[in-house]
Order: C-alpha cells, then structure tokens, then sequence
C-alpha cells in the first residue's frame, strides 16, 4: 500500500515556464461547446510513515500538497480551467465519504456536453475487500483516515477505503460526454479489469443513449509502484505529466501523456541504475522488478485522449465524437 522511494536506497533490504500561450490559441473546449472540470483528490494519512525518520515522514505525508498544485497547474495550462470548474480535496477532506459526496455533488452540476478529469492520489494496492457485500480482491484506494484501519476489509465495508471498482461507480453517476480518470497510486493497473468491465447497459451503466466516451491513465502496471521523485517530495509521474501538459509541442492529451509515460520510465531506471552495476540490480531482482521498472498505462477503447486537444496547440480542430 506504499509509493516506494527510488530503488538505491533499499535495494540491499529488499524493501518494498509555463511559455506564452499563442495569442490565436482558444481553450480546448469538449465537444458541443461544454465546459472542463476537474476534480482532483489527495490523501496522505498520517498513518503511512516510515519508522525512525521523521524527516523522511514529513517529506512524504507532504507530497500530497504539492502534487495537489503539480496537476491544477499543468491542467490549468493545458485547459485554462477558472477556479469555478475545479474541486479540489486534500488529506482531512480526502476521506471516502468527502471523496463520495463530492463526486455525487458534481455529478448533479456536470452538463451532458461537458468534460471531466478526475485526479486522485493515494496509497494504493491489490488486496482483499469487500465490494458490495462480496469478497474481492481488487486495488483498494486508501483514502485519508487519522489511524490506520484494523483491516482492509474493514475498510471498505464502511466505506473509509474504496475498492477500484466501487471507485468507478461513484464516476458512473457523471453524465459528461468525456471521462478521464488519472489514478497515481502503487500498483494501479490492477484496476485495469474493473474499467474493462465497465460496460453494461452502456458503458459505465449510464444508459443506451449515452454517447460519451471515458478512459483512465494509471501511474503503474500491476506489480510496480508508483515512485517518488529522488527528492521524496512529489509523486514522480505527476510532477512529469504537469510538465508534458504545459508543453507547447503536444497537440493532445495523449501526446503529454505519452511522452510523460515514456519520461517516467526512463528516470526510475536511471535512478536505479546509478551507482549499481548491472549484477547488483539483478541480485536485487524482486526489489528491481517492483521499484524500478514502473512504466504508466492507459485504458482508451475509443480514442478519447487522442482527440482531446490541448489548449496551446491551435491546429483548428478540437474534440469530437
């Protein structure tokens, strides 16, 4: 249930400018002239510590803060988003219930031809749950609380932790033409499937005649945690993706995503492969494999990253389905 510091340091244990906007540019608005949200979630639970450091502890239970202003100004940038159209919750207000109420809230404000992005950060992991009453094992969101719970399954029976998929269905109630989700949290692909069966009645359960599309980008694959940056202070694929969103070269929320995955990727291997030689990190294979390979994903059936244009590029086209 962590985001591991950079492999160096625990590989022996084993451990787990913004440029100018063009002057011709104009917002990259949904198709049908709807408006851009986005709705972004942070929890750092004062439980998720590293014992004996407090230095390290403060560092870490801070990146939530910081990673909070890393996605609202690179979406900011890319979507010139006014404070009206963004939510915003953080640590005390990152509970499963504020997390819940929230999106329910927004739900009943989002227009049929508007747009979503949903961002949350959290610990995350693959393990038992209960989801709707049935045991599942599934990544589980731990989303804020002052103690850690006496179990996961616990925890999501109440609803102070979500499973992925009872995640989704809270987003199921959004009625907007375009969903994204963005999930920077360890190991979170797992909830790969729980968006691949999100299908019924029409995607998501919202009807037939809904004619929206939604994909989600994860920070990681199944079995990799998600890093920090070798500073310990920000989510790493969060600090790349803010910058690939502000850049002027990337037409589309895919090319940032793209070139923030492949970025991504090639800092945790260099960082791990520093001062190690090649023997030593395959020594260290299972620590290796899990802290050092992590590479993000996306789950886009029907193309909608491709077509949502950033605001920078002005190439006479925006989102359409």
């Amino acid at each position: 249930m962590q985001r591991n510091r950079p492999f160096p340091a625990i590989i022996l244990s084993g451990l787990l400018a913004l440029l100018p906007l063009p002057a011709q540019a104009a917002p990259a608005a949904p198709a049908a002239g709807g408006e851009t949200w986005l709705f972004a979630a942070a929890a750092c639970p004062p439980w998720k510590d590293v014992k004996g450091d407090p230095e390290q502890n403060a560092r870490l239970n801070g990146a939530c803060e910081k990673d909070i202003d890393l996605i609202l100004s690179g979406m900011r940038a890319a979507f010139d988003l006014p404070d009206s159209r963004v939510v915003t919750l953080l640590n005390e207000q990152a509970t499963g219930a504020g997390v819940s109420g929230a999106i329910t809230a927004l739900a009943a404000r989002v227009k049929p031809e508007d747009r979503v992005i949903f961002y949350i950060n959290i610990h995350g992991g693959r393990i038992e749950g209960l989801y709707k009453g049935y045991e599942v094992k599934d990544e589980v969101f731990a989303w804020y609380t002052e103690e850690r719970p006496a179990s996961s399954e616990a925890a999501t029976a109440s609803g102070a932790w979500m499973t992925a998929r009872a995640f989704r269905d809270l987003i199921n109630q959004v009625m907007a033409r375009e969903i994204v989700t963005i999930i920077e949290a360890c190991y979170a692909d797992a909830a790969l499937s729980d968006y691949i069966d999100n299908v019924h009645d029409g995607i998501g359960g919202r009807g037939e005649d809904w004619d929206g599309r939604e994909a989600v980008i994860f920070s990681s694959y199944e079995e990799q945690v998600a890093n920090f940056t070798p500073d310990e202070t920000e989510a790493l694929f969060t600090k790349i993706f803010s910058q690939t969103l502000a850049e002027p070269d990337n037409r589309t929320l895919f090319d940032a995503f793209e070139e923030a995955r492949v970025e991504t990727h090639r800092a945790v291997r260099e960082n791990c492969a520093r001062d190690h030689t090649l023997k030593e990190l395959v020594q260290g294979w299972q620590s290796y494999r899990e802290l050092c390979t992590q590479m993000p994903n996306a789950w886009d059936p029907f193309g909608l990253l491709d077509d949502i244009t950033l605001m920078r590029a002005n190439y006479g086209t925006q989102s359409s389905f």
